[in-house]
């Protein structure tokens, strides 16, 4: 029976819409541009170094969680309302993952198996309320709402877009290329 290691997250409003989850020491990985691109069409995208995900708003704090487990989960979040999953790969070099945005991230999610690839299962929920709500601060906005108004639709609708990342060990990375020119 699959077991949960860990679970860690964070609630914010992600820069330019992105949530990465990724190598502590990866970024900005060739294949960048076209993974953002597929991941504005499908909610998220991986170029196998980084998994991007894209949010449908940036005005109410989205919440993102990231579990790590010892196998492939086998529980159906399907009855908790989540979509997915969408499968992804991801290469680890370093054995320590982080998630978030440019402003901020959390680091220290660390499997106990270390470097490796890993599998991730992406689940989601509460994006098309996340939207409505975006669209009624709007119209908020536009009518010269006060702040306070604002900010207290932006508490009562915190975290209604939730992501969930489940992370589990697959294989040891392939040889690095340029170690084999050696």
């Amino acid at each position: 029976m699959p077991t949960r290691h860990s679970r860690h997250g964070l609630s914010l409003r992600p820069d330019y819409r992105m949530v990465v989850l990724r190598d502590v020491y990866c970024d900005a990985a060739v294949g960048s541009t076209a993974a953002i691109s597929e991941a504005s069409k499908n909610v998220a995208a991986s170029t196998g170094y980084e998994i991007y995900i894209v949010v449908r708003q940036d005005l109410i704090e989205v919440r993102a969680d990231v579990e790590l487990w010892d196998a492939v989960p086998d529980d159906d979040l399907s009855a908790y309302g989540w979509t997915g999953p969408l499968m992804f790969d991801l290469d680890c070099p370093t054995g320590s993952l982080q998630v978030g945005d440019m402003g901020g991230a959390i680091t220290g999610i660390d499997p106990p198996e270390g470097p490796g690839r890993y599998a991730v299962a992406l689940f989601h929920r509460g994006r098309e309320q996340a939207d409505g709500a975006r669209y009624e601060i709007l119209k908020v906005m536009g009518a010269d709402g006060d702040d306070g108004c604002i900010a207290d639709l932006q508490r009562q609708h915190y975290g209604i877009e939730q992501y969930l990342m489940r992370i589990w060990w697959q294989a040891d990375l392939p040889p690095d290329e340029d170690d084999e020119d050696l």
